[in-house]
């Protein structure tokens, strides 16, 4: 039946350099994800079959159950899954290791004509394309970069609900992605401390047409350079991405 409100949590996961990839690449960057986030599932105890998954070649939209553990959703999993991507990766080189962007997020996803609609699926694909999540990934050179919106983190990390993370983990940042403006928590697991990391433009670098390699796609403008140290307020600024 559609247009049946619910609120649900969701993920949105994405590969950086697909797009860069030839066909080999692109076709190992699909069978890789996909394992991550079922071995990663079945080691954090979650359902992977009970998710309903939107596929998108080098990403994927899921939405969960209502009676998902969210304290493993957002501790577990992404341990499990920087894991698995460490071992897949072995000593593979830094520009071909299979690295993925992550967006937890808890909201109103109405089941419809076309899959899901609401602002649920809009603001975690938001999040998942930001550029602080995009910038932590490429500075810390991990394999995974995890980006909570600031509901789930509060309602789960903040009061306890996530065993395996401590509040101190994530870092607090702005995310401002065309009519989104909210702010959001950062992690690195199994990677750089996330408070150490420069989440800046280079001012020297002015952004290059195209898939740059890191997962960002830009268009050539003028040199910026922005800052995501601590919250700040910059509803309607432009963060050097456009689109």
């Amino acid at each position: 039946m559609a247009g049946v409100f619910e609120r649900r949590p969701m993920i949105s996961v994405d590969a950086t350099g697909y797009g860069s990839g030839d066909d080999q690449r692109q076709s190992g960057i699909q069978t890789g994800l996909l394992n991550a986030l079922d071995q990663a599932a079945a080691s954090a105890g979650l359902d992977r079959s009970s998710w309903e998954r939107q596929a998108a070649g080098d990403g994927e939209f899921s939405v969960l159950l209502p009676q998902t553990a969210e304290g493993r959703l957002v501790g577990d999993f992404p341990r499990h899954l920087a894991a698995f991507l460490e071992r897949h990766n072995g000593d593979t080189p830094w520009e071909n290791r299979l690295r993925l962007r992550m967006a937890v997020h808890y909201g109103t996803a109405i089941a419809d004509v076309n899959g899901r609609s609401g602002q649920g699926p809009v603001e975690v694909a938001r999040l998942c394309d930001s550029p602080p999540l995009r910038v932590a990934l490429k500075e810390s050179r991990a394999d995974l970069a995890v980006m909570l919106s600031n509901r789930i983190f509060t309602d789960i990390v903040r009061h306890g609900h996530a065993l395996s993370v401590a509040p101190e983990d994530f870092r607090e940042v702005e995310v401002n992605v065309k009519e989104f403006s909210e702010r959001a928590w950062l992690w690195i697991p199994r990677g750089r401390n996330v408070h150490s990391l420069p989440l800046s433009l280079p001012a020297d670098a002015p952004p290059a047409p195209g898939d740059t390699g890191d997962g960002a796609s830009t268009k050539p403008s003028a040199s910026v350079h922005n800052e995501f140290h601590e919250r700040v307020d910059a509803r309607g600024a432009n963060f050097g991405f456009g689109g």
